[in-house]
């Protein structure tokens, strides 16, 4: 099981129970996680509680009495962990939202946030009025993410080949993540888009098991040209899209760009990057009848391709 589940598994127990749960009470609900043997299930329970604490949750524990004497019981005070609520001005809530609008995650939480923000507003911004960047979250991350903090070698396949990477550091590019870091193979920086990677076959070596260089930046070890190993080669990098008036006015302002050109009152052309197609689709989407591609005719025929699919899968 993976730290990141082992932890959050952990957490979530700990949250939910109303009275302090023992050690063999943890165990027995989290059967799969915890060994049988009494020594082993106390080093990894402690192992984990320690990561826990070291993120700041503040695990409480107490001596308890009655049929449980000596034993220690283990929960998680809410009051202490959760955030209150953020009181914040008009001013301020605007921010958050338009900035929640401009940076889609691709996960849930934001939707949420948003919701919550949307509803002690009385003047909201429309959340796909002005999506700037979308970063789909994606299977492989923590376990990228866990392998840059802790030193871990990567091994994984990558287009058919088995790659083994040095990773010093994340950053995403045009909607996609990437690891940067030395392939061992070629005694080189490197980097990989994560998508790109065969899934499941990603593993992590100890951690410590190599050192990062100095004052390395993921951003300057990126290629010139923006292109990392396993990009897709020549093609359309933008496209036309019809965008109505309204969604295209703050689309524009929040890019800092001009429309490509004017086709009648209620429409202007705008150029939309589609580099990153499921981030392309994505927005599309979010625009729902407010927005058609126009050209060029291999992204538009993509589109509607896809659009067809999904109309017969909904069927």
């Amino acid at each position: 099981m993976h730290r990141l589940e082992r932890v959050t598994n952990l957490l979530a127990l700990l949250l939910e129970t109303r009275r302090p749960l023992t050690l063999d009470q943890i165990a027995q609900e989290l059967t799969e996680q915890y060994p049988p043997r009494a020594e082993a299930r106390r080093t990894a329970f402690e192992r984990d509680k320690a990561i826990l604490r070291s993120q700041g949750v503040p695990i409480r524990q107490e001596v308890l009495g009655g049929s449980e004497a000596g034993q220690t019981g283990y929960w998680v005070d809410r009051s202490e962990y959760e955030l209150a609520d953020v009181d914040l001005t008009n001013e301020e809530r605007r921010a958050v939202q338009m900035a929640l609008a401009t940076v889609h995650l691709g996960t849930r939480w934001g939707e949420e946030a948003w919701w919550k923000l949307e509803r002690a507003h009385d003047d909201p911004v429309d959340p796909a009025s002005g999506v700037a960047a979308i970063l789909p979250a994606h299977s492989d991350l923590p376990v990228a993410y866990e392998a840059v903090a802790d030193r871990r070698v990567l091994d994984f396949d990558y287009r058919g080949r088995s790659r083994q990477l040095e990773p010093y550091g994340l950053l995403s590019r045009h909607g996609h993540w990437y690891v940067v870091g030395r392939d061992t193979a070629h005694d080189d920086v490197r980097s990989y888009r994560l998508d790109r990677i065969t899934p499941a076959t990603m593993r992590a070596s100890e951690p410590g098991s190599f050192e990062r260089p100095v004052g390395f930046r993921a951003a300057d070890a990126f290629p010139a040209d923006g292109r990392a190993v396993g990009d897709p080669g020549d093609g359309p990098t933008t496209a036309t899209v019809r965008v109505g008036v309204a969604r295209a006015r703050i689309l524009l302002e929040a890019r800092g760009s001009s429309p490509a050109g004017v086709t009648d009152g209620d429409s202007v052309l705008v150029e939309v990057p589609c580099i990153n197609r499921p981030a392309f689709r994505s927005w599309l989407l979010s625009m729902g009848a407010d927005a058609e591609v126009i050209a060029p005719p291999e992204i538009r025929t993509e589109i509607v391709e896809w659009l067809s699919a999904l109309a017969r899968g909904g069927r």
